[in-house]
């Protein structure tokens, strides 16, 4: 089995595709391990180079990078999820919004029929509360 990394003493550098791997999913992934290690990104046309040098000596790198793999193969699995209900979630969220945002003509004759509206004045709404409450009596 081909190793798409390498590793000396402290320091790794692991090979991505783009066809595989978006950028997006290798940011997110590899923002889990920004207290460990320090981490620089090259991207060029075909491929994603990840840099990734350990801050303290006491950390196995060859485990970091284990679940660096996991983790992108997570947000890839998201990332792609996302991509696929784009749609679906825009009309959810629009649909919703819609008919709360939007005072239809059927939305005012269904409020007329089921509740009475309230008359409210002002000049007992508005008032300030010491002026309303201050000089009373307990």
């Amino acid at each position: 089995m081909e190793k798409f990394y390498t590793i000396n003493d402290n320091y790794a550098e692991i090979l991505l595709s783009k066809d595989i791997y978006p950028l997006v999913t290798v940011k997110k992934a590899l923002s889990n391990f920004m207290e460990e290690t320090y981490i620089k990104i090259i991207s060029n046309n075909d491929e994603i180079i990840v840099q990734i040098v350990l801050k303290k000596d006491k950390e196995n790198l060859e485990k970091i990078i284990g679940e660096f793999y996991n983790n992108l193969l997570r947000e890839s699995l998201r990332y792609n999820i996302a991509i696929e209900t784009k749609h679906l979630r825009e009309l959810i969220v629009g649909r919703a919004l819609y008919t709360t945002c939007i005072d239809l003509e059927e939305n005012k004759t269904e409020k007329n029929n089921n509740v009475e509206e309230e008359e409210y004045n002002l000049d007992e709404i508005a008032v300030n509360w010491f002026d309303k409450y201050e000089n009373k009596e307990e």
